[in-house]
């Protein structure tokens, strides 16, 4: 018999219903309603309801009618165990216990786990324990067989000896969005392991070298990747899934709870996060949820969760001790107690809103529309002492960062829906050319509006977050919803590192720039007054002139100052299409304003100040100033 202990404490920690090993066998447990409702529901589906996500499987009326009527039929429910040709052994009827409500219990003595397989049956009907750990039976990807109910099995031991949570803090975090088969299927990833959690692994240095701290992963629980209603490919998994399993097909080997786990743990070891995308339709009960997000927590030891529902439970994770030091992101944090006791200080928050409005009215100030400057020093400075920000320019549902200066529309023609699909509002700019061209000047332009994107990104106050390959331009061909499409246009092209759109190097300097002055990214808003007592506040404004910010509706430019105990870091933005002057605070005596880091093509020294402290900032250019002791080189 192997190890029990993460099963038994998963029996304990989650809920009731999912089945673990002990030493009088293998217990289930079904419950009855459930059981009922999908014999019914197969009664009347066009299709075998075999997975999650089918329409009849969570059919309103049926659930009603057994809401409002006594059942008459006599239901015989139980376990039906497979061999490993995938043939009936035999099938256990279930017993119900009376203090146990409407679950039912099973016991498979001597049940072989490593050989055997498992379904749950009512009548004649059979169909898949939604609460399993591991399936066997799937076949490759996008290729499922929706007569055959996936069969349930059980993981071989763990062995987390060594693996430590990083802990990162919001601040000192920099996030990174990837798709898992996407992310190395590209026959340009250099991995033996093409979308696999293996090839995640292969590329843990890169991401380590480019300087990520937080993996946010789409979901990587087990889905039907074909849509039963539309028959279309659910490329993304934003569907009702099978929520206790890794994904199969994201497995290189065939024990995906296995490698998925080892991909935590190299994560880990590599002093990095791992965040989980989880959907939850509203058919998931909020104690469900709950169950599912401490499950993960401790059986795969990921570090929070990025919640994707109408329906998150945030009072009850608010009470979770399994949670209780876990990240947990979404798009309101209504129904938090933003002051209990997990959420005392800045520096222990476990929350972050993460929605649009940073990305929009970043997109809006750098394609220079009227009245958007204002909202772009909101965001920039914003920072609520309770709970953090998850700031970018761009995400799975949206345009890439290389599109939204490629495209003023979206170019959903391949997903079959007349272009229908996605989002209109884009807030995004062509610079000059509709997709792709070769014009210098248009080329040029784009790839200085992505500099000016990404400083704008890495000096926000929040944390910064990127999606896979907008380091090296990854292009969607101006597709904002590629929900369906599983080919090169949503995987990872890994050539593109070596083509102009190259910013590597760029997101590595402003990382560095966002450690040396870490007043930056500070656990609080900043304050506009001098509270360190070294002459100058925390953060000012300035516009022509030093001290006057000028940021009406027709204005596309504004200097910002940060002072960090005596250090000071200046900001010049113009996103106007000529250039501008702006001034400066005059620096401490015998100091000196110098440029080191600007998105313009020119030359640096072109930016020096003059005895005014003014400087002439070119067009669509970001340039940051530092002080330096006159006379010094």
């Amino acid at each position: 018999m192997r190890k029990q202990t993460t099963i038994i404490e998963n029996n304990i920690y989650f809920s009731q219903l999912r089945p673990y090993i002990s030493a009088a066998g293998c217990c289930f447990y079904i419950d009855k309603n459930e059981a009922i409702k999908a014999y019914k529901a197969s009664k009347i589906a066009k299709f075998p309801v075999s997975l999650p996500g089918e329409e009849a499987f969570a059919n309103a009326s049926i659930s009603q009618s057994m809401h409002n009527s006594k059942v008459e039929e006599d239901f015989q429910i139980g376990v039906a165990v497979y061999d490993k040709n995938g043939q009936i052994i035999k099938k256990y009827p279930a017993k119900q216990d009376s203090y146990a409500g409407n679950r039912l219990s099973v016991v498979v003595e001597d049940f072989k786990y490593k050989e055997w397989s498992y379904a749950f049956y009512c009548n004649d009907y059979i169909y898949t324990d939604k609460r399993a750990e591991k399936y066997v039976g799937c076949k490759e990807y996008g290729s499922f067989d929706q007569s055959l109910p996936l069969r349930a099995s059980f993981d071989s031991y763990f062995d987390y000896e060594g693996d430590v949570k990083p802990n990162i803090s919001y601040e000192d975090a920099f996030v990174y969005q990837l798709h898992v088969r996407g992310f190395t299927k590209h026959s340009s990833s250099g991995t033996r392991y093409k979308g696999t959690f293996r090839g995640v692994v292969d590329k843990l240095d890169y991401l380590k070298d480019l300087g990520v701290t937080t993996l946010e992963f789409q979901p990587v629980n087990e889905f039907n990747e074909c849509d039963p209603k539309t028959g279309r490919l659910n490329y993304w998994g934003y569907c009702e899934g099978l929520y206790y399993a890794p994904k199969a097909v994201y497995s290189a080997s065939n024990n995906p709870s296995q490698e998925f786990y080892s991909m935590v743990k190299a994560i880990h070891t590599n002093n990095q996060e791992v965040i989980l995308q989880m959907f939850f339709p509203n058919s998931i009960s909020r104690i469900e949820i709950v169950s599912i997000l401490e499950y993960w927590t401790i059986k795969y030891h990921v570090d929070g969760f990025h919640l994707v529902s109408e329906n998150a439970p945030l009072d009850l994770i608010d009470k979770s001790a399994v949670l209780s030091n876990s990240k947990i992101w979404c798009d309101r944090l209504g129904g938090v107690e933003l002051d209990s006791c997990n959420n005392v200080t800045a520096d222990n928050r476990r929350y972050a809103l993460y929605r649009d409005d940073y990305m929009y009215a970043m997109r809006r100030f750098l394609k220079a529309d009227e009245f958007s400057s204002l909202d772009a020093i909101s965001k920039l400075k914003y920072k609520h002492e309770k709970y953090a920000s998850v700031n970018y320019f761009d995400a799975f549902n949206s345009l890439t960062m290389m599109d939204m200066v490629s495209y003023e529309r979206k170019h959903n023609e391949e997903n079959g829906e007349d272009n229908k699909d996605g989002s209109d509002y884009n807030c995004s700019w062509n610079c000059g050319e509709e997709g792709y061209t070769r014009k210098n000047k248009v080329v040029a332009l784009r790839k200085k509006q992505i500099k000016n994107a990404l400083m704008l990104l890495f000096i926000s106050s929040g944390t910064p977050m990127i999606y896979m390959g907008d380091e090296f331009g990854r292009t969607q061909k101006g597709n904002n919803n590629p929900y369906c499409i599983d080919s090169a246009v949503t995987w990872v092209d890994w050539s593109f590192i070596k083509k102009q759109n190259n910013h590597i190097d760029y997101i590595k300097q402003l990382l560095d720039i966002r450690k040396e002055y870490s007043l930056i990214h500070t656990a609080r808003e900043l304050s506009m007054v001098d509270v360190s007592g070294c002459g100058y506040p925390e953060i000012s404004f300035h516009g022509e002139s030093a001290w006057k910010s000028q940021s009406d509706g027709g204005r596309h430019e504004f200097g910002i100052m940060y002072c960090d105990n005596g250090k000071l870091l200046y900001m010049a933005v113009n996103m106007h299409w000529e250039s501008v002057v702006l001034s400066m605070p005059r620096p401490p005596k015998g100091y000196e304003w110098v440029p080191f880091l600007s998105t313009s093509t020119e030359n640096d020294e072109k930016l020096l100040p003059n005895s005014e402290l003014s400087s002439v900032i070119p067009e669509h250019t970001i340039a940051l100033f530092t002080i330096k002791k006159a006379g010094d080189k």
